[in-house]
């Protein structure tokens, strides 16, 4: 037999002023007030519901005027259709899905989008059926220590991945959740773990005599009298455009002959692919990682090296560097890494990246007294050269020796009754 036991619960109760009367659209439960509202349900019908009222501070309101102040408020949002999303929030897979397709997703690069849809993907399998309001700090942080020490998601392993990495799919949560915010359908970020990201080690500078071996080592062969590398020449030739104009690795490989304006003596960097060197200036819808293009005009080593490659350039290709395999089809070479790997243990420089030779340019930039905004403005840095100054200016120890000689602090010479007689 049941029994009829009372309900407990907490009770909406009409809202009442000090003349106890009734507050139209007021209503309180456990001493905070909430808006109820009809809301058009899009449908052609209304439903009553009950909104609960916070503060700037996200607080809940707990006096009538500021509940009524509030009301007010959200009766305007009423209007402009601007009120928080009815019902129950979606999960984070499917929320995450909307995300990719959203239009400022799109319009970032191309390798951009790969790597956050990558990320994405782990976090659906760490917790994709968890609805967005329930994401929290300690699921955000069980994560985090499954991904340093290596965890299986979905049947597939994972093996330890670095700090960096992990930073990085935090990042990626972090734009999925503040989209979610932008769309309405959670109030804050939950607390993010920090991950201690060691500095990556300061590579030395790259000097005049190990850019030259690595140079020369492009025409290498092996012991059997082959080349080392099948591409020796193009290797050669993107090297010394690297070393020479400082410009990114698919930067180049992007570069067109319409982008070099040989009568002019400069060259347009990160520039869309339909660009013309004479017909546009800088700066319009470009291709690079600031989706701008650049000017970075001729010093003599650069003129020299373009003029030498327009002379030998491919007749049927508009591309700077043209694949060896394009066939029928104008496409430009996709990646020499694995020839560098190969050029640069034969000139015993195994840790040589493309990126050391942008540091190269820059830092024999500013050894050659050229003033940082200028430099900053052929690298494509928005800063003014404050990067320039952190990160890229290596320095030679020849070049500070020369400064140091230089210096001189002017002092008039001491009276002979102050000089401390010997013995």
């Amino acid at each position: 037999m049941q029994r009829n036991t009372p309900n407990h619960r907490p009770q909406f109760i009409p809202a009442r002023d000090s003349r106890n009367r009734r507050v139209p659209g007021l209503c309180t439960r456990n001493g905070r007030y909430y808006a109820q509202l009809w809301i058009d349900l899009g449908n052609g019908k209304k439903s009553a519901r009950r909104l609960p009222l916070i503060d700037e501070k996200k607080e809940p309101i707990r006096s009538l005027a500021e509940a009524k102040d509030a009301l007010i408020s959200l009766r305007e949002k009423r209007k402009q259709n601007a009120l928080p999303q009815r019902g129950r929030r979606p999960t984070f897979a499917a929320f995450a899905a909307q995300y990719l397709q959203m239009a400022s997703t799109r319009h970032k690069r191309k390798r951009t989008q790969d790597k956050e849809a990558a990320a994405v993907e782990m976090w659906n399998a760490h917790f994709g059926q968890v609805r967005l309001d329930q994401v929290s700090t300690p699921t955000i942080k069980d994560f985090a220590e499954k991904r340093l020490n290596g965890c299986r998601l979905r049947g597939k392993f994972y093996g330890p991945a670095a700090p960096r990495t992990v930073a990085l799919d935090l990042i990626a949560l972090r734009n999925v959740l503040k989209a979610a915010i932008d769309s309405d359908h959670i109030r804050e970020l939950p607390r993010f773990p920090r991950v201690r990201v060691p500095p990556p080690p300061r590579r030395p500078l790259l000097t005049p005599e190990q850019f030259q071996n690595l140079l020369e080592c492009c025409f290498a062969k092996k012991h059997d009298g082959e080349p080392l590398t099948k591409n020796g020449q193009q290797l050669h030739d993107f090297l010394r455009l690297l070393g020479f104009s400082g410009a990114r690795e698919q930067e180049a490989l992007r570069l067109r002959w319409p982008h070099v304006d040989l009568e002019r003596r400069r060259i347009f960097i990160g520039a869309s692919e339909n660009f013309s060197a004479t017909a546009m200036t800088v700066g319009s819808g470009g291709a690079s990682k600031s989706h701008s293009s650049r000017i970075v005009y001729f010093n003599p080593q650069l003129e020299a090296l373009l003029r030498e490659m327009y002379g030998r350039r491919a007749p049927d290709s508009d591309w700077l560097f043209p694949s060896p395999q394009r066939g029928e089809k104008d496409i430009h070479a996709k990646t020499f890494r694995e020839s560098l790997k190969l050029v640069r243990d034969k000139a015993d420089l195994p840790h040589l990246g493309f990126h050391d030779l942008r540091h190269l340019f820059c830092s024999f930039s500013v050894m050659a007294g050229i003033d940082f905004l200028t430099i900053a403005s052929w690298l494509g840095h928005k800063d003014g050269g404050i990067l320039i100054g952190k990160v890229y200016g290596h320095l030679l120890d020849e070049h500070r020796q020369k400064m140091a000689a230089k210096l001189t602090i002017a002092l008039a010479p001491l009276p002979k009754s102050l000089h401390v007689q010997a013995g």
